[in-house]
C-alpha cells in the first residue's frame, strides 16, 4: 500500500493551511493510501530524522520501497500527482 506521510509543527503557519488539502484527498484516497501525519516536534518514530526533514510542511510519499517527496504547502492537484508518481 501506497503511503502518505506528512511532517508538520503546530505552530506552522502553511502547515495549517495544509490541513484543508491534506484532509480532502485523504478522504478521496483513504481506500488506495496510507495517510500518516507527524508532528516534527514530538516525533518520537524517527522518521522526521530519516527523511532529513528541514522545512515543513514536508510530504513523503512511500509507494513499492521508493520514495517521493516535496516541500511547502502542496494544492490537490500537487498532491494527488505526487501520490499517483
Amino acid at each position: 500500500m501506497v503511503q502518505a506521510i506528512k511532517f508538520y509543527a503546530n505552530w506552522c503557519g502553511p502547515c495549517k493551511e495544509y490541513n484543508r488539502v491534506w484532509d480532502k484527498v485523504e478522504n478521496e484516497l483513504k481506500d488506495k493510501v496510507e495517510f500518516i501525519q507527524i508532528n516534527v516536534d514530538k516525533d518520537d518514530s524517527g522518521l522526521t530524522e530519516k527523511y532529513k526533514v528541514r522545512s515543513i510542511p514536508y510530504t513523503v510519499i512511500v509507494s513499492e520501497g521508493s520514495t517521493s517527496s516535496k516541500v511547502g504547502l502542496l494544492t490537490e492537484e500537487e498532491l494527488k500527482e505526487l501520490i499517483n508518481k
